[in-house]
């Protein structure tokens, strides 16, 4: 008896995870036609040849810009390292022949949804931002956020700050300024 209810119960779990799956593609993405007919696509790429290096890698991934993915997503994702620990976990519940776009979104869905995750881009895109915006006085108050954000300690800040200070006309990104001040 307790056996029939164990196995009724794990039949009655495993019906509710793969809607479960889905929702989580479809509740995190807009599903166009073209990502819904990628999704149904195997990940022929990984085991015909063509999977060589990170270039062929990124350009796979990119494909899921139609699913929602975003530039620092196929960055991020298209990389070896990022691509292995995805495998790793998808291949212990189907053979590597099996995988789809599908699964591949799933798990990068899950991903995006932990909180670290949301850290690394939300630092690398501030990090980005800081590194191309031209430094000077006039936006100073809101740039100090986005050092003070970043961790930066109090001393580069003010080095920072010095600088722009004496260099009134400044043209340099705040990397290049950085840059100057570790000379």
């Amino acid at each position: 008896m307790k056996l029939r209810l164990a196995l009724l119960l794990l039949f009655i779990s495993l019906g509710f995870l793969s809607p479960a799956q889905e929702h989580v593609i479809s509740a995190a993405t807009t599903l166009t036609d073209d990502c819904s007919s990628l999704l149904d696509k195997k990940l022929d790429f990984l085991i015909d040849g063509s999977f060589q290096d990170e270039s062929s890698l990124k350009k796979e991934i990119e494909r899921l810009k139609e699913c929602g993915l975003d530039d620092f997503d196929v960055k991020f994702f298209g990389r070896m390292e990022s691509m292995s620990a995805m495998l790793r976990k998808m291949t212990k519940e189907k053979e590597l022949e099996q995988l789809s776009f599908e699964d591949l979104v799933t798990q990068i869905e899950k991903i995006k949804a932990t909180s670290g995750f949301l850290k690394i881009k939300n630092i690398t895109l501030l990090s980005e931002t800081l590194a191309t915006r031209t430094g000077n006085l006039k936006n100073w108050n809101e740039d100090i956020k986005i050092f003070q954000e970043l961790g930066a300690s109090k001393n580069v800040i003010s080095q920072v700050f010095e600088y722009l200070e004496a260099h009134p006309e400044n043209t340099k990104s705040y990397q290049e300024i950085l840059k100057s001040l570790k000379k």
